[in-house]
């Protein structure tokens, strides 16, 4: 399975992380699946993770950041996010996500993201036979093997 894990999901799958989004990563990192990213999705969760209220709760430094990064980029796919059809998704930073799933035919896109639960993208993803599952059903679904 090819897997989409957005950067909501993996701000909360570090190293120092020990709730589902750490192990549905850790779960697809060490199997048969293949995580799909991009650099964009990279650089944003290099953002995101220096944001003062994540750096807080996370404790991680800026070594600790760079080494998770670097993970990613070594147990992933990287791949270019293609552009997305209009008026598919309601916000448009959203947009590289979907992008990089469908430059990479994930099957799933594991987010947190409300947006992407709409009916209208929901939709869309069926119509690639992609799936957008959050971290838990995400888990769940790599434990019953598919």
């Amino acid at each position: 399975m090819k897997i989409v894990v957005d950067t909501n999901v993996l701000a909360r799958a570090h190293q120092r992380a020990h709730g589902p989004a750490r192990r549905a990563l850790l779960y697809a990192a060490t199997g048969i699946d293949t995580i799909i990213l991009s650099q964009y999705l990279l650089q944003e969760l290099g953002r995101i993770l220096t944001y003062p209220r994540l750096l807080k709760r996370s404790g991680l430094a800026a070594g600790d950041i760079a080494k998770y990064l670097e993970y990613l980029a070594r147990v992933s796919t990287l791949v270019d996010p293609v552009p997305v059809p209009r008026n598919v998704l309601r916000d448009p930073t959203d947009e590289p996500v979907l992008g990089t799933a469908l430059a990479g035919s994930a099957d799933v896109i594991c987010t947190l993201d409300a947006d992407f639960f709409d009916d209208k993208v929901i939709a869309f993803a069926a119509t690639k036979k992609m799936r957008i599952l959050t971290d838990v059903e995400f888990l769940q679904v790599l434990r019953s093997g598919h």
